[in-house]
């Protein structure tokens, strides 16, 4: 189970950054990201958390335009995630395959 918790978490904070960097104005991924209770933040400075109803991990990011890597502090390595941002939707591409949209707070 917090295996499972753990991978979505990672899932949805690339989908995260994904709406940040392509969409919305040209801060890219930066501000926050809202899917259901998932929301993912972004700040200026590669840095960032996930909320999960009263859950909360910080972590750090780096994105090309077009994948993000999201580490989660305590981690050693990260996952990498395809995205792409329409207006103030952040599409994530998660690790099934599937896309995940956020809505840009």
């Amino acid at each position: 189970m917090k295996k499972i918790f753990k991978n979505l978490l990672v899932v949805f904070a690339f989908a995260f950054v994904l709406v940040g960097v392509t969409g919305c104005g040209d801060k890219g991924l930066v501000g926050s990201w809202k899917h259901g209770s998932f929301i993912y933040t972004f700040n200026e400075d590669k840095t960032g958390d996930y909320s999960f109803g009263d859950a909360k991990m910080k972590f750090k990011y780096e994105d090309d335009g077009k994948k993000v890597k999201i580490t989660y502090v305590g981690n050693t390595t990260g996952s990498t995630y395809e995205y792409k941002i329409d207006g103030k939707k952040l599409i994530i591409k998660d690790s099934f395959g599937k896309d995940v949209e956020y809505t840009k707070k």
